[in-house]
């Protein structure tokens, strides 16, 4: 059986989106999961970047995880708004 947090599957899984937030949020999740050893990709839309857009469908930020993780990813943001 595989390890699903071997780094080596990292690069192979599919990722999962489990937030879209604004900016600066997406750092602050980012630094959340990372401090847990969750490996995390932030993906936005180049064009909003290139116009300085933070708000609406440009300036979202979708928080992906590899799918392995997405349990344990999730329930860490579900405490951490709990708080």
């Amino acid at each position: 059986m595989k390890n699903p947090h071997s780094n080596s599957d990292e690069h192979n899984s599919n990722w999962t989106v489990i937030a879209v937030v604004s900016p600066p949020e997406d750092v602050v999740l980012e630094s959340l999961l990372q401090s847990f050893g969750i490996p995390v990709r932030l993906i936005h839309e180049a064009i909003g970047s290139v116009f300085g857009l933070s708000v609406g469908p440009l300036g979202q930020i979708k928080v992906a995880v590899p799918e392995a993780y997405a349990d344990e990813a999730q329930q860490l943001l579900k405490a951490d708004l709990e708080e």
